[in-house]
């Protein structure tokens, strides 16, 4: 379960609404355990409007956590298109350029475009990226 700290600051984040207040390391919002309950202790009113109710924070923190799987989903495809862009270069595989050359290029192209779908339309689960290709070489 995720902590009520953690709700408030996507609450805050998505809307927009500061951490801290101006000019100041001050938090808008303390949070702590009272009792054993994840309780908020401080909400600023003033700079932060009205506290959330549960089903904003709620819906706060699924989009927030969403948002953040994107991101990594991204990054990883960003990765993985880096680790491979020697295998898109034509004359890896041109047997009149390259002797050895890569003789399944067209594996590795399919593969990055398979990854370059999640990197440009990253989904808000975690990706499950394709596996890939093990260079073969003409001998």
């Amino acid at each position: 379960m995720e902590a009520l700290n953690d709700k408030l600051k996507a609450y805050c984040i998505l809307n927009n609404l500061p951490l801290t207040k101006p000019n100041s390391f001050e938090p808008t919002y303390i949070t702590m355990f009272v009792d054993n309950v994840d309780t908020c202790t401080y909400w600023d009113t003033d700079i932060l409007g009205a506290y959330p109710t549960q089903a904003q924070m709620d819906a706060a923190y699924a989009t927030w956590e969403g948002q953040q799987i994107q991101a990594q989903n991204t990054e990883q495809a960003q990765k993985l298109l880096s680790a491979t862009d020697w295998t898109a270069i034509a004359s890896v595989a041109d047997p009149a350029i390259s002797n050895p050359h890569l003789t399944n290029q067209a594996e590795f192209l399919s593969y990055r475009s398979a990854v370059r779908a999640i990197g440009v339309n990253p989904p808000t689960t975690p990706a499950t990226f394709p596996t890939v290709p093990t260079a073969t070489w003409s001998s």
